[in-house]
């Protein structure tokens, strides 16, 4: 009897380890308009993004002197590597910048750092601020999540410039390749000259005041490679200053060309919109995003979504957001979304920022896993006026 129980429960856990992990939603342009995304894609959409278990923190700095921010995860092999920002200051003045950091994880969860990928320099348009962004991902929802190539190489996009501190103006965004390999740290070489200046001849009105960070994708049915990014600018009618999303268009990934329909994505009431990710479901594009200072939310910044059939025509999502400050870890700022689909469950990476000002990378996820053990170090004491 209790050898037939013994093989009973090894034929359950064969069959479940055998099922069919869920699919990834794929979803099929409509035959009529496509200027907007129906309330049932958008709720189809929801549902199968959501990630109501907060994991906590993956990856944290070990003192007060740096934050952790904007990560950006791909596979390579069997394994995964998160791309992400190091601010060197407990302020946003007394820093240096931002340098490019890599990080290496087997399961998505535990992340060990392995080095640099841009490093502040000694002189140049970007001596203190390389803060980057890998390019050419797998752009569907589920898929693998690998690098591409351009010209037998790498790419990243990256925040560059030569003042010193945390978001300071203005910024502009610089490119960098390799011909290395993306699973190990090592420094990847950048240019002269940034490839989209606020100081351009074509700026447009939405990107005067600085540019912030920026995704790169392979547009495979027009042979060119696009670029999602925000940038801070004054509204020429009304004057309102806000964060917004933009376009601009490559053939050769060092020259690019911006939308003439700038900004593609934003609100016009000083609030911040940034930090497009991409990824596609079928015909559908799904565009994660963070808001900020938003008057209509009880929290300072947040993680939501928009969808569109062409890039150009976004539908907003209405419900509850993705991600937003419930934690210690996160009280301040839960933002800066990347989301990946794998075996069948959903990872919400993201900025997680508490009202110590502590800075640092979490992740909520479909499923539930317990709890990180990883958490920010004892905050410094606050000084008293």
């Amino acid at each position: 009897m209790k050898l037939f129980r013994l093989l009973s429960l090894c034929s359950v856990l064969l069959l479940a380890s055998c099922a069919p992990k869920a699919a990834p939603l794929e979803l099929q342009a409509p035959s009529g308009g496509r200027d907007s995304v129906s309330a049932d894609v958008m709720q189809q959409v929801f549902e199968e993004v959501s990630t109501p278990y907060k994991y906590g923190m993956v990856l944290a700095p070990t003192d007060n002197q740096h934050k952790f921010d904007c990560p950006t995860v791909y596979r390579s092999g069997r394994k995964w590597y998160m791309s992400y920002i190091v601010y060197d200051g407990r302020t946003n003045r007394d820093g240096r910048g931002y340098e490019t950091w890599l990080a290496e994880s087997g399961d998505l969860l535990h992340w060990k750092t392995l080095g640099r990928l841009l490093s502040f320099r000694d002189e140049g348009w970007d001596a203190n601020q390389r803060g980057g962004f890998m390019a050419l991902e797998d752009i569907r929802w589920g898929g693998t999540y690998e690098l591409g190539q351009y010209d037998g190489k790498y790419w990243m996009t990256y925040i560059g410039g030569d003042q010193t501190g945390y978001e300071v103006t203005p910024l502009n965004i610089g490119v960098a390749c390799t011909q290395g390999d993306v699973a190990t740290a090592h420094e990847w070489q950048g240019f002269d000259s940034p490839a989209l200046s606020v100081n351009d001849a074509q700026v447009q009105w939405f990107e005067t005041i600085t540019q912030y960070k920026s995704l790169v994708y392979e547009d495979k049915e027009n042979s060119r490679f696009m670029m999602f990014y925000n940038a801070a600018g004054c509204h020429p009618q009304t004057d309102v200053k806000a964060e917004r999303i933009g376009m601009a268009f490559s053939k050769d990934m060092l020259h690019w060309e911006r939308y003439p329909g700038n900004p593609v994505f934003g609100h016009e009431n000083g609030m911040i919109t940034g930090d497009a990710h991409i990824q596609k479901m079928g015909d559908l594009y799904v565009m994660f995003f963070f808001g900020a200072f938003w008057k209509n939310r009880p929290y300072d910044a947040f993680n939501t979504f928009a969808c569109s059939w062409d890039l150009l025509h976004w539908t907003e999502w209405e419900g509850q957001d993705l991600i937003f400050p419930t934690e210690d870890y996160d009280n301040w700022f839960a933002h800066k979304s990347f989301l990946v689909k794998h075996q069948g469950v959903v990872y919400h990476f993201y900025c997680a920022v508490n009202k110590d000002n502590q800075r640092g990378i979490a992740v909520a996820t479909s499923r539930d896993f317990g709890h990180s053990d990883v958490s920010f170090p004892q905050p410094e004491p606050k000084k008293k006026r």
